[in-house]
């Protein structure tokens, strides 16, 4: 061993002493560096998940501090907001429909109610079972403004809420009044029940009565069919949802109708009217369950369902109508309609 070997062996020798230490050192540092990264980790999710509820709960109360009211789909009158439990007078031609079991019945025939307003200020009208125990359906009339809708034939409890700052259904307007019409209502088939509201003030509220019955203009508007073809009878089956459906045509192309005994004339969806080639229709408005939409009237050649075949068939066509069709009216009281259980028989008279 030369001199210089024996100068580097203390060297090499304390080199190979330390490195057992420091690789203890570093496996002590490894194992534990996993918890405090699992530490770190949950650390950071929990800071991330509370900023995100923090973010979701400004952005709730942001939307909820500029929307003048809250309601329900399709239930526009039941409005309520801050802390009085109040709300804002819905649009004229609103309606709430409370009992949709008794109010979109399709084992009944409907028929035109119209409700006129002259009264000096706002009004919600309310329609009741008989006894005047189950509301079933709402509606905002406006001031000097008038609603023409259909409902099923029956007698109906009434009230009349009238005022100019309305809170909800419960408690009606907070500076008006309730009234009750005495004896209800009756809505006749094949006629229009016709209600006209007239008064001024609130204290006291005068408000009188005009109760008429009359033909509808809907039905000596729409063109009945010029003949019915085939003869026999047909069974639908109720689906789960209680409607009945049939196949059929308009104008040769294909359409699956929902059998709607509350629609005055027979409607289908924009995309049909265009496979069915219609080009030519007259505008109309037609007040529907989310409102007034603009709709329009045409005259087709055929119309079939099941084994029955009409000729000049007036067909409403709707914009962003769900489905295919409604079988309405202007066909249907061409035919005697029977349900017995789930099943509806539609024959030739």
């Amino acid at each position: 061993m030369s001199i210089q070997d024996r100068d580097n062996f203390p060297r090499k020798r304390d080199k190979e002493k330390a490195r057992p230490t420091e690789q203890k050192s570093a496996a002590s540092h490894a194992a534990q560096w996993p918890w405090k990264a699992v530490i770190r980790d949950i650390f950071c999710w929990t800071v991330l998940a509370l900023t995100l509820l923090i973010v979701f709960q400004y952005f709730q109360s942001f939307q909820s501090s500029n929307q003048p009211h809250v309601q329900p789909a399709g239930n526009s009158l039941v409005t309520m907001t801050g802390s009085t439990g109040c709300g804002v007078l819905p649009q004229h031609g609103s309606a709430y429909l409370i009992d949709p079991s008794v109010m979109k019945r399709t084992d009944v025939l409907y028929a035109g109610l119209e409700i006129h307003n002259d009264h000096d200020h706002p009004m919600v009208a309310v329609l009741s079972d008989p006894a005047g125990v189950q509301q079933l359906l709402a509606l905002s009339i406006h001031a000097s403004n008038a609603l023409q809708l259909s409902v099923p034939v029956g007698k109906y409890a009434m009230q009349v809420l009238v005022g100019s700052d309305w809170c909800n259904l419960k408690n009606g307007f907070t500076d008006g009044a309730i009234v009750s019409v005495a004896g209800g209502i009756s809505v006749d088939a094949g006629s229009t029940t016709s209600l006209q509201f007239s008064g001024s003030g609130l204290r006291p509220v005068q408000l009188a009565l005009a109760y008429s019955q009359s033909q509808p203009a809907s039905v000596q508007e729409v063109q009945q069919p010029a003949a019915v073809i085939g003869s026999g009878k047909m069974e639908l089956k109720q689906t789960r949802d209680g409607h009945y459906f049939s196949s059929g045509t308009v104008n040769g192309a294909p359409v699956v109708f929902m059998v709607d005994t509350g629609a005055t004339v027979v409607s289908i969806s924009a995309e049909i009217a265009a496979r069915a080639g219609i080009r030519e229709c007259a505008p109309r408005q037609v007040l529907t369950a989310n409102g007034q939409v603009n709709a329009c009237v045409a005259t087709v050649p055929e119309v079939t369902f099941g084994s029955f075949r009409l000729t000049q068939v007036d067909v409403m066509v709707m914009p962003n109508m769900p489905g295919d069709a409604l079988l309405g009216m202007n066909v249907l009281r061409n035919f005697r309609i029977e349900q017995a259980g789930k099943v509806m028989r539609i024959s030739t008279p």
